[in-house]
């Protein structure tokens, strides 16, 4: 069995997949609903998740939600509730960080793990430490999953797209055929819609057809990605998992979707919000921004911004919803629906080269530094909406009246965990 395991996983690589996460989140929240077709994004307009029972009666993700009880009037639409599904997801991460400390975060609901030589620590096979794996997340969140082994990540992926939902697919490395042979290139990891098409045109519809191309072929007439991609499907090990956790940012960027309205006010509160929660990560990483882009972006899809260069680098909440207020009138034009708020952070810096203007007193700065040291200390603590400012309220109130009651879903504990 060790032999077999060492040649067909010379390395193993894992892929956990959460099964339709967003609705199943609000599943394992409220347990009433299991069965149900349920969909969210309500505060969209479109649908963001579907339940299995959704798809199945032909809800997709992204439909208007006026089409959705016209395919299924018994339907149950949701607002999507993100800080939830942030908290299933970090609870995942944690579960498969018990197995293996190299997993790298792929997504909200699906990463990547390293398993390779842990037979022994685990004691099982590598098939059996996946099954484990599945089985705590499945136990302790309430939630399926659908997870794949492989030589690498191409194949991982693969394997937990195989059989979904609940599935559980292992494709060794000198086994990969009967899983490429019937998989379409379009549906391989990285291939976009423009190379799939290349692709066909030169006879490889399937994973296998590309697989089998001569590499000389595949080095001529494709770019370096996509020659991993091949050669990942040839059972080498050569995409690395990304395991760092990101601790510099080039921007930061904060955006919020919601029931479309034309309210200044509302509009400016969805901002303030933003920016609020903008600094709260900037100050997390230790850094501070020296300009900053606003947008609204109304009904139809289309983007107002405007590009603000700061005078003096800045994390501070209340610096920068001040100056956001000052190009507000540059980006909102009156009677128009707008469905989405956003700030980005731009040129950021260290916080140790953050310098005061001329006329800003060393104490005042100190003062600020000071009392958003606390804000960050309560909110980490309490949660995000602990303690904001005036400005932010508006927004506040209309996400709490429009999120579904919970059962102060923060202070109760999921499934398997200790209150």
């Amino acid at each position: 069995m060790t032999w077999n395991q060492d040649r067909d996983y010379p390395k193993a690589i894992i892929h956990v997949d959460g099964d339709a996460f967003f609705a199943a989140c609000e599943v394992a929240k409220n347990p009433s609903l299991r069965g149900k077709p349920v969909v969210t994004g309500q505060d969209r307009g479109i649908v963001s998740a579907a339940s299995y029972e959704a798809k199945r009666l032909g809800i997709e993700r992204g439909i208007p939600l006026r089409d959705v009880h016209k395919i299924c009037p018994e339907a149950i639409i949701l607002h999507s509730d993100y800080e939830t599904y942030q908290l299933f997801s970090r609870r995942m991460y944690a579960i498969v960080r018990r197995y293996t400390p190299f997993v790298e975060e792929y997504g909200i609901d699906e990463c990547f793990g390293d398993i390779t030589g842990l037979k022994g620590v685990h004691k099982g096979s590598y098939e059996d430490i996946l099954r484990r794996i599945k089985q705590d997340l499945q136990d302790e969140l309430d939630i399926t999953f659908s997870v794949g082994l492989g030589p690498n990540k191409v194949l991982a992926k693969l394997g937990s797209n195989y059989n979904k939902p609940d599935g559980f697919t292992a494709i060794a490395k000198n086994n990969t055929r009967p899983y490429l042979i019937e998989k379409s290139v379009r549906k391989i990891w990285g291939i976009g819609p423009n190379t799939a098409t290349f692709l066909e045109m030169h006879g490889m519809r399937t994973a296998y057809e590309f697989a089998q191309k001569e590499k000389w072929w595949v080095m001529e007439h494709v770019s370096k990605p996509y020659v991993a991609i091949w050669e990942e499907l040839n059972g080498e090990h050569v995409l690395p998992l990304v395991t760092d956790k990101k601790d510099s940012y080039q921007s930061l960027q904060r955006t919020r979707t919601f029931i479309p309205s034309r309210d200044p006010l509302y509009l400016r509160s969805e901002l303030s919000k933003n920016i609020e929660s903008a600094c709260q990560k900037a100050r997390r990483y230790h850094v501070t921004a020296t300009g900053m882009t606003l947008f609204l972006k109304s009904q139809d899809f289309r983007y107002h911004q405007v590009e603000i260069r700061l005078t003096k680098a800045s994390n501070v909440p209340h610096e920068l919803i001040a100056i956001a207020e000052q190009y507000f009138n540059q980006i909102y034009r009156k009677g128009t629906l707008y469905r989405t708020t956003g700030v980005t952070l731009t040129g950021l810096r260290g916080t140790d080269q953050a310098q005061l203007t001329l006329f800003e007193p060393v104490e005042v700065a100190a003062k600020a530094s000071a009392l958003y040291d606390h804000v960050d200390q309560l909110s980490a603590r309490f949660g995000t909406s602990t303690i904001y400012l005036a400005s932010s309220h508006t927004a506040i109130q209309r996400r709490a009246a429009a999120a579904p009651p919970t059962e102060t879903r923060m202070a109760l504990p999921f499934l398997g965990e200790v209150s």
